[in-house]
């Protein structure tokens, strides 16, 4: 008799209740890491039938997840709405570690529990000190790519360490938190305005882009464009109204700024002349916003290696769209080639999960920059000019997203039937060198 018809296990209404509600906070984990609810829903009903609950199904939106069951002619429905959980990356790596467990081995329920409470009182690897210094380092990397100029990596490696220190005060104090976004594009603009008021460097976007890359929602709209390309509409639309919405708190706080300093909008979005860096500049780049990362997010060591393998495949990816298909076109190139890397990283090279190494290399795309200048620009002075970024903003958006479900497809298409047949890499290593004896 195969496994799939072997008899459901007798389960007292306890078990069954404590089965359910691993399963849930599990889900729940998932959707924090950031993961399309597709592939949260995926993830519960496999470990359903590894678990032989009968007649269960799963519902993720983007802060909700509900699971019920039928067993014993007696209906079992169990949610949770908890919000505002952010994970770190060693958090996200645990979870996807503790999924992994539980379809392998059937993890006791029980204990899949204590090790959700783990994994949430898990503190930062590196420390207070350690996250501001890595949002100083992610802060001047994306600096490098942007506009290697001296001007402006100062500028920004001074006001990454701003909102490096506002991160730390305003974390877990609620509403605090939620206006952190808004409070730190205030700061930073009134900054820079102020700085450019008496002599100083002008406020070129590219700075502060720089020093608000971590607050821009471009992660978050490109997922939601898949879920919308999956057909997942309510989560796909909710996310992508709120990354537009994160965008509208960004500008409004500089706005405000430039309100108080008495300048005109457009004086936030000066140019910067090009300094005299060399060409390898951005890539020196990548690596700091790779080695940021890893400090400001709390990841493990062995994260790195992985991290920064991704962000070149990106960063290469996006010069060569930008050479053959044109700016706009260079994130979708891009996100077509670190969509399946990712994956096979984290299925076939034992490397961190996709999320960890993705998100990451989405936000070197920076695709939340474009609607910074397009939404100052609707209330400045050239509001036509406004409209037409804001548009062009949207479509990079969407091509990105589209660029990771095509790269989804290709990976399911193309890579995963031969990884299938021929095993993970240490399986064709191990017969490559069974068959050299």
């Amino acid at each position: 008799m195969s496994d799939d018809a072997a008899p459901t296990p007798e389960r007292t209404v306890q078990e069954r209740r404590q089965l359910l509600r691993f399963l849930l906070r599990l889900g729940h984990l998932l959707l924090a890491t950031g993961a399309p609810v597709g592939l949260v829903e995926t993830t519960l009903r496999k470990l359903a039938r590894i678990y032989r609950i009968e007649h269960f199904n799963a519902l993720a939106l983007p802060t909700v997840v509900f699971v019920n069951s039928a067993e014993e002619d007696s209906l079992q429905i169990e949610f949770t709405s908890e919000q505002g959980l952010v994970l770190s990356f060693d958090q996200i790596e645990a979870v996807y570690e503790l999924a992994r467990d539980a379809e392998n081995e059937a993890l006791d329920p029980g204990e899949g529990l204590k090790r959700i409470n783990a994994i949430l009182a898990m503190k930062a690897r590196f420390g207070l000190v350690g996250g501001v210094i890595g949002h100083v380092f992610a802060t001047v990397g994306i600096a490098l790519v942007l506009r290697p100029s001296a001007d402006v990596v100062g500028a920004a490696a001074f006001l990454g360490l701003v909102v490096g220190l506002l991160k730390v005060l305003a974390r877990d104090r609620g509403i605090i938190t939620t206006l952190l976004p808004t409070v730190a594009a205030f700061v930073v603009a009134l900054v820079s305005l102020l700085g450019a008021q008496h002599g100083f460097a002008a406020s070129p976007i590219y700075v502060l882009v720089a020093s608000l890359v971590t607050f821009l929602p471009g992660g978050t709209l490109a997922t939601a464009t898949v879920e919308l390309a999956y057909g997942d509409v309510v989560s796909g639309g909710t996310r992508f109204v709120y990354g537009l919405l994160q965008l509208v708190f960004l500008v409004l706080g500089m706005l405000a700024a430039a309100s108080i300093v008495g300048l005109p909008p457009d004086k936030l979005l000066v140019p910067s002349p090009d300094g005299g860096l060399r060409v390898w500049a951005p890539w020196l780049g990548v690596v700091l916003f790779g080695v940021g990362h890893v400090l400001h997010y709390a990841a493990r060591l062995s994260t790195l290696p992985w991290l920064l393998g991704l962000l070149f495949v990106a960063q290469m990816g996006q010069l060569i769209g930008n050479a053959v298909f044109g700016g706009y076109m260079s994130g979708f190139f891009a996100a077509m080639l670190i969509t399946p890397a990712s994956y096979i990283v984290q299925y076939r090279l034992g490397g961190p999960p996709s999320m960890v190494t993705f998100t990451p290399a989405m936000w070197l795309l920076v695709p939340g920059s474009l609607g910074l200048i397009g939404m100052a620009e609707l209330v400045g002075n050239d509001r036509l000019a406004g409209v037409e970024n804001f548009i062009a903003t949207l479509f990079t958006i969407v091509a990105i997203g589209l660029g990771s479900v095509i790269g989804t497809a290709v990976y399911n298409a193309l890579f995963e039937p031969v990884f299938q047949r021929a095993g993970t890499m240490a399986d064709v290593m191990l017969r490559y060198l069974r068959w050299r004896r």
